[in-house]
């Protein structure tokens, strides 16, 4: 938080969950399998945890929003990225 107060246009990427959570999820969140093919996900009945591992993410972001926001920060949510 003490580098955001002093950097204009700082940006947050998240790629997984909070490391709390990821280390109780029996399948935690893999940069890998952002490259997996439609097929190779449903071979492995991988759709259910890659869903817990993205809504996981974006939790993660809307907690550093809102660190942000507690500190005087504000936020501006890029509307055209994803």
């Amino acid at each position: 938080m003490e580098i955001a107060k002093d950097v204009p246009n700082i940006s947050a990427k998240h790629e997984g969950g909070e490391i709390t959570v990821e280390e109780k999820r029996e399948h935690p969140s893999n940069i890998i399998e952002y490259f997996l093919t439609k097929q190779e996900i449903l071979d492995n009945n991988l759709m259910d945890a890659l869903q817990t591992s993205y809504l996981d993410k974006h939790h993660s972001v809307n907690l550093t929003a809102q660190a942000l926001i507690k500190s005087g920060i504000g936020v501006i949510a890029a509307q055209n990225l994803h």
